[in-house]
């Protein structure tokens, strides 16, 4: 067993050795190359020296004509010069003078400006002194005339004489002082224009000094140079020629010399740096070997502890085998010492060679077959267990463009990258790179196109890498709503995914070959970039994942550079080296070099892990990235310029040959004109708009490519990119966003669920509550039929009493008409009797007087009862009394006979009584209605009382209040059933409260005893009501609150919304306001319109807009 452990050990590390041995081999054959390359570098680089050499000669010789030339020009130089110093010496001289008079000048000026000042403000002191005399002199005259008027003989006192005399003493003392002064300043301004004077003079005596100096200056320069000529002369001009050419022998000897040194130094130099570059490229390869045997010892190790594994179930294995080989030895020797009395004895058979190698790969096989079933067994719970989870998610996430769709674009672009990882390292050991590249495999073999064709199929992939893995980092930091927008374009992306798919097909059935063509993967590549320019532009990028890509597509783009450049040198016609087309793949192929070279040299400082490129990640501008997509996009285009020059040139080969490439001759190829006309055909496909040629728009190309990453190489090796500590803060990912988003929507409709489960429960009790309203809705409605038949009837009764009283009011009409004639015709009688009376009345005077005292005394007495009735009465009861007191005509002889006189009421004087009995009544009754009418008009005119409407099914004087049915779904239906209940509730509260008032029970308490308990007290019961009666007010206005909020909840407009409430918006709670009686009118604003269209408009405004308005009509 350890026998065949140590030959497989022995086998490996054999195996290793020849890995190592063919990873050498091959890094030699690369070294080999790059010398290659190098020489022929040298070669080109041989050549430019010797054109630098005969231009060395032509630069010689032409110098020996400028040392000439420049003698005489550095002749010209010396006198310039001193020509110039002078003059900057004499203008020094100037300027130092020129400052000091100026200094004495602005000194001068400043004293003159002083002095002046001075002499303003002794002027001023002198103005204000003379105004003091004037007024001093004023006085001084008033006091005079003063004392002249005072008509003493002996003039002024003494003592007003000695005032004055002490004033005029004074002011002369001071006009002596300014005459002093004004004099001292005019001696300083006398003496400072002396001073400037004598300053000018010493100028202009300077200025002329200096000219004079001047031209004394030049006449001695023209004598020098004449000297100096003189000099020369006479020194003698052959020896100076035959020194100078002696001069000139050694110096050119020396310069050989020199140039030889240099030669050398030039040569130890490249040498070194050759020597420098191979030890870098040594050292890189090296490093690079390093991180394989690393790689391989780290698969050793892994393989090692595999094989530890099976090598402790083999002894397990071992272990079982042996007991069990001694178990059956045992039986065998019990089965031989049965079986000794036996004459034959037959030999145990011998014991089976365990063959452990294939054991051994019987059970790696068995192992991954059962890790392959547990893998699939868990692939197939994982499918299921989301599919699970997705039918427990709502409609909203799996439809189309939803949360769903948004997690498999996420999930897209990693599986995209992986696949496109897959390809390229499949393509890479499919399309291996043969040794050396030469004509027989173009032309008779199909290798090198394949291996072209596997460069370019590595090349796409890698910028299609570069392209997903920008999108990784943009749905890593974008919004939720750029999220899904993203999510909604999944099945775009999935077309492209299915397009990688394909080649994956394709490289398992290993169909994969230069004949498979690359449009679908251009078009992911296109699509894909299309898209990120559109949606994802202006997000952040990861810059350390975008410049390892870039290196990575510059390197794959070198090798396709390299291959195609290949192709194209060997498909040219031979001995065409001379040509424009074959210096410039030259130039293309040095320009790759360098390209790769300076990619390397990013890729050894560009951290490579994601762990590395977190831990230490690069950071630099705007303008690097853009020139960094700038060269990755010029390298593409010449990639594809060279491919398509490489299959034309193909076509072409097999056109010369009659598609027999066998055929094909070393003289044979391309020429020359067709190869350009081919190269300006493709340059014109990939370059757009280019002005130049193909060969100027290649090299300005490449060229800008190896200059950028050059720039870029240097920068990274100097550090200018490196991580600076500074650590941002990143933002959450947008699918954790969103997914805290569905988790609170979940949460919240869960609280929605038990509110509606709770609201449920309220519509069930209400829809009981609401048969019972129906049940007396219908015999309210019965009530109401017969309420209505009774009132028909009435109506009836009504109306027929209407009739009959129409009908007496028409009979009495009729006989008003008829006592209005009789009435009439009685006032004419009376009016008769009237005039008769007073006949009468005249002859009965004459009788009073024959008649006595006595007698006349009674008649008179009676004739004035009798006259008392005729005057309240009418002329026919009148007429009716005289007849019945038995009166005739005055001339009657019975006239005078006195007797007793008896007074009865007459029928027309009661029908009187009772008709004005009735008028007064109605008189009454009409003061009584217009009296009742006013009132109704004030109230008619006082604001409408706002009456409640009552819930049906209550029971009140004033009837049922029918209040319709809600639709069923309508908004805030819920919130009208639960406020309408706490109204009931809280009126049916109120109705109790004010029903059974409650009286603090004091009469079963005897005086001073105090309660048991403190809440028997009245006090507390008191405190009770009081509480009950604040708690109900609390409540009312709570009440009013969410009536008033329900209201501008269904009201459009009429509701703002906050973090933790809602409240009726200002215009609503305005409409709200007006709508209430409690407001008064402060004003009216009348404003013309036409007649008839005139209206009212109420308008309620707080106390600042009323300041306002009243503002806005005052100004």
């Amino acid at each position: 067993m350890s026998a065949s452990i140590d030959s497989q050990m022995s086998s490996l590390q054999q195996q290793q050795e020849v890995e190592n041995y063919k990873a050498d081999i091959k890094d030699l054959e690369e070294k080999l190359e790059t010398l290659k390359v190098k020489r022929a570098e040298d070669k080109v680089k041989l050549k430019e020296f010797e054109k630098a050499k005969i231009q060395l000669q032509q630069l010689q010789e032409y110098k020996t004509k400028m040392q000439e030339s420049q003698t005489d020009l550095q002749r010209q130089l010396q006198a310039s010069k001193k020509e110039a110093k002078d003059a900057q010496e004499a203008y020094d001289r100037y300027k130092d003078e020129m400052s000091d008079l100026a200094e004495t000048v602005e000194i001068a000026t400043l004293d003159k400006e002083m002095a002046e000042e001075k002499c303003e403000n002794l002027q001023l002191e002198v103005d204000s002194l003379k105004e003091k005399v004037e007024e001093l002199t004023l006085d001084l005259e008033i006091m005079k005339e003063d004392l002249s008027k005072s008509g003493t003989e002996g003039g002024a006192t003494n003592y007003q004489v000695k005032q004055m005399e002490q004033q005029n003493e004074r002011l002369k003392e001071a006009l002596v002082k300014m005459r002093d002064l004004s004099n001292q300043e005019k001696q300083e301004l006398s003496q400072l224009k002396k001073q400037l004077d004598l300053k000018t003079t010493e100028i202009n005596n300077l200025t002329k000094d200096k000219d004079r100096l001047t031209e004394e200056v030049k006449e001695l320069q023209d004598q020098i140079l004449e000297i100096q000529e003189q000099v020369d002369a006479a020194t003698g001009a052959e020896e100076m020629v035959e020194n100078l050419t002696d001069r000139n022998l050694a110096l050119e000897e020396r310069i050989q010399e020199l140039e030889e040194e240099r030669a050398d130094l030039e040569a130890l130099h490249e040498m070194n740096e050759e020597l420098q570059e191979t030890a870098r490229e040594g050292e890189l390869e090296l490093r690079e070997e390093l991180d394989l045997t690393r790689a391989k010892v780290h698969e050793a190790q892994r393989k090692l502890d595999a094989t530890q594994e099976t090598i402790a179930d083999y002894e397990s294995t071992i272990a079982k085998f042996r007991e069990l080989v001694a178990q059956l030895q045992e039986a065998n020797q019990e089965l031989m010492n049965k079986q000794v009395e036996t004459v034959t004895q037959k030999q145990a058979p011998p014991i089976e060679m365990f063959d452990f190698k294939s054991k051994l790969i019987e059970t790696k096989a068995f192992a991954k077959a059962i890790d392959m079933e547990i893998r699939q067994l868990d692939v197939k719970q994982a499918n299921k267990h989301v599919s699970l989870l997705c039918s427990f998610m709502p409609e909203s996430f799996i439809r189309r463009g939803g949360d769903h769709d948004a997690l498999l674009a996420l999930l897209l672009i990693p599986r995209l990258i992986q696949k496109a990882d897959l390809l390229i390292n499949q393509a890479r050991s499919k399309f291996e790179a043969p040794e050396s590249i030469t004509r027989e495999q173009v032309l008779k073999s199909p290798k090198a196109e394949q291996y072209s064709y596997g460069c370019q199929f590595v090349h796409m992939l890698s910028i299609l890498q570069n392209n997903l893995h920008q999108y990784e980092s943009a749905l890593n930091t974008c919004s939720v709503e750029l999220f899904l927008k993203v999510g909604t374009l999944l099945p775009e992306m999935a077309i492209h995914e299915k397009h990688l798919d394909h080649y994956i097909e394709l490289l398992r059935k290993d169909q994969l070959d230069e004949t498979v063509s690359l449009e679908n993967l251009e078009r992911s590549i296109s699509y894909f970039h299309h898209l990120y320019s559109v949606h994802l532009a202006q997000e952040k990028v990861d810059q350390t994942v975008l410049m390892a890509d870039h290196v990575k597509q510059i390197l794959n783009a070198c090798d396709c550079v390299s291959v195609d450049i290949t192709r194209l040198k060997l498909l040219l016609q031979p001995k065409q080296e001379t040509s424009d087309i074959s210096i410039l793949l030259k130039d293309l192929e040095s320009y790759c070099n360098d390209t790769r070279l300076a990619a390397r040299k990013i890729k050894r400082r560009v951290p490579q892990q994601a762990q590395e490129s977190m831990s230490a990640p690069l950071s630099y501008g705007k303008e690097v990235q853009e020139s960094i997509l700038a060269c990755g996009k010029n390298m593409n285009h010449i990639v594809k310029v060279l491919h398509l020059m490489g299959g034309e040139a193909m076509k072409q080969v097999a056109l010369i040959t009659g598609h027999a490439l066998h055929t094909l001759k070393d003289s044979d190829g391309v020429p020359v004109k067709k190869m350009e006309e081919i190269s300006k055909q493709s340059v014109n496909k990939v370059f757009s708009g280019a002005t130049g040629g193909p060969a100027e728009s290649l090299r300005k190309s490449f060229k800008s490519v190896v200059d950028v990453v050059s720039k870029v190489a240097q920068a990274v090796e100097n550090g200018e990119y490196d991580f600076d500590g500074t650590s941002d803060t990143k933002p959450m990912p947008p699918v954790m966003t969103r997914a805290n988003q569905v988790k609170g929507e979940i949460s919240d409709t869960e609280n929605l669920k038990y509110k509606i489960e709770a609201k449920d429960e309220d519509i069930k009790e209400l829809k009981k509550q609401l048969k019972l309203k129906q049940d007396e809705l219908s015999q309210q409605q019965i009530r109401y039929g017969m309420m209505d038949k009774k009132l028909e009837n009435a109506s009836k009764d009504g109306n027929e009493k209407i009739e009959k009283l129409q009908r007496k009011l028409d009979d009495a009409n009729a006989q008003l008409k008829k006592k209005e004639k009789e009435f009439e015709e009685t006032m004419d009688a009376l009016q008769a009797d009237i005039d008769a009376l007073e006949n009468e009345k005249a002859e009965l005077k004459e009788r009073l007087r024959v008649l006595s005292k006595k007698t006349l005394l009674e008649g008179l007495a009676k004739q004035s009862g009798v006259a008392a009735l005729v005057t309240q009465g009418s002329p026919e009861l009148l007429r009716k009394v005289q007849g019945a007191t038995g009166s005739t005509s005055p001339s009657s002889p019975t006239a005078g006979i006195p007797g007793p006189a008896v007074v009865r009421d007459s029928p027309l004087l009661l029908q009187e009584i009772d008709s004005l009995k009735m008028a007064l009544k109605h008189l009454k009754n009409e003061n009584v209605r217009l009296k009742g009418q006013k009132m109704m008009d004030q109230l008619a005119s006082l604001p409408p009382l706002r009456v409640p409407k009552k819930p049906v099914g209550l029971a009140s004087t004033t009837g049922l209040i029918k209040m319709g049915e809600a639709p069923e779904g309508a908004h805030g239906i819920e919130s009208l059933n639960r406020l309408s209940k706490k109204t009931s509730a809280m009126l049916h509260e109120l109705q109790t409260l004010s029903a059974c008032p409650t009286v603090v029970d004091i009469s079963k308490r005897k005086p001073g005893q105090e309660p048991l308990l403190d809440k028997a007290s009245p006090a507390n019961q008191l405190l009770e009501n009081a509480a009950r009666m604040n708690q109900l007010q609390r409540s009312t206005l709570e009440l009013q609150v969410a009536v008033t909020n329900l209201m501008a909840a269904n009201r459009n407009g009429g509701q703002v919304r906050t973090d933790f409430a809602a409240f009726p918006t200002p215009s609503f709670a305005k409409v709200l306001h007006e709508k209430t009686e409690d407001k008064e009118m402060i004003g009216r604003v009348t404003l013309p319109t036409t007649a008839g269209q005139g209206d009212t408009i109420p308008i309620s405004v707080l106390p600042n807009q009323l300041r306002k308005i009243h503002a806005k009509f005052v100004s």
